[in-house]
């Protein structure tokens, strides 16, 4: 009994070893070739004597040293020994190094993920509520990376340019101000457009963005308030119909003194070549070109596709203020 314990647990130890020998035989190319006759040997005698173990289960009546000499404990030990020696001797530099073996079976798999994140799809967390009701705070969203160009990872402009923005199209970008956040807003004006904000009235190309009512709309805001809010559809001189929503407790003298520290607002103005001119969806919740400016051409990042999570936060992501699953899927036009 003892010895059949011994010989259970020395066939363990030599499979392990079979298995580093299998690996060093497909992995490793252009061995000595004293290195892999060796190699082959050893092989060639685990398999061997596996091969009896298997005959040997089928065979249990007429079992005995004599008929299967390569699953006694004499044999597999002095066969796990010869092994072992080899192994340290021979086999040594070629064995699999564990950290080495991870990144050599893994680095396609990383590159590919960062060629996909970077130039294909893109994920995004929105933290705020300036494209409310278009889109969520909390919402995460995949982006197409190569709608309007290619960004190198980690730069602010694209190298590469294809389509450009045009009125309508909700973009992702790196804001021109110092900070080099990335934002999500809706494009209003193109490279050309002459642009005139007035209260709640927008006027491209002196022409006015029709809006009509479609009812009312209740967020919680990323300042921890219930905000109430009247929503409209908005269309613009391409005939783009979009969701934008006004806050109803902003009377028009509140939206007049925002608008004094506004420098876009109560002027007309030119979109430059090569520059756009975006806006929140949540006109009165939004910091956007009116305050900071133009949009570059090369700070164009991509186009949001659909949400694939979405979830608010209160103080900390213990603190769960709504979760979403009816956002999953969603997609933007």
């Amino acid at each position: 009994m003892l010895e059949k314990l011994k010989l259970r647990k020395i066939l363990k130890k030599l499979a392990i070893q079979g298995n580093r020998l299998e690996w060093i035989k497909k992995k490793r190319k252009n061995l000595p070739e004293q290195v892999e006759k060796k190699l082959d040997e050893n092989i060639k005698k685990i398999s061997e004597i596996f091969e009896e173990k298997e005959r040997a289960k089928t065979d249990i009546e007429n079992f005995s040293a004599e008929k299967y000499p390569k699953i006694t404990f004499e044999y597999v030990k002095k066969a796990f020994g010869e092994t072992n020696y080899n192994m340290e001797h021979y086999f040594k530099k070629y064995k699999q190094n564990a950290l080495w073996e991870l990144f050599d079976e893994l680095w396609l798999v990383v590159l590919v993920a960062l060629i996909l994140k970077f130039f294909v799809i893109g994920s995004f967390r929105v933290p705020t509520g300036s494209m409310v009701d278009t889109i969520e705070i909390g919402d995460n969203l995949f982006v197409s990376m190569f709608y309007y160009g290619l960004t190198l990872p980690f730069a602010e402009s694209q190298f590469v340019e294809f389509a450009d923005p045009k009125r309508g199209d909700i973009i992702t970008f790196t804001e021109p101000g110092p900070d080099k956040k990335a934002l999500v807003k809706r494009v209003i004006g193109v490279p050309g457009d002459t642009i005139y904000i007035t209260g709640k009235n927008i006027y491209v190309n002196n022409r006015k963005l029709e809006r009509e009512e479609t009812g009312k709309v209740g967020y919680y805001s990323s300042r921890g308030r219930i905000e109430e809010t009247t929503q409209y559809e908005e269309t613009d001189e391409n005939g783009n119909k979009y969701k934008v929503i006004y806050n109803d407790s902003f009377t028009d003298d509140i939206r007049e003194q925002i608008n004094t520290r506004c420098p876009y607002c109560n002027r007309s103005f030119v979109v430059p070549e090569r520059n756009y001119f975006v806006m929140g969806d949540n006109r009165d919740d939004s910091l956007d070109s009116r305050y900071w400016g133009f949009v570059p051409r090369g700070n164009v990042q991509g186009k949001p596709l659909f949400v694939w999570f979405s979830v608010q936060f209160g103080n900390s992501v213990f603190d769960v203020k709504e979760l979403r699953l009816n956002r999953i899927g969603h997609f933007f036009k």
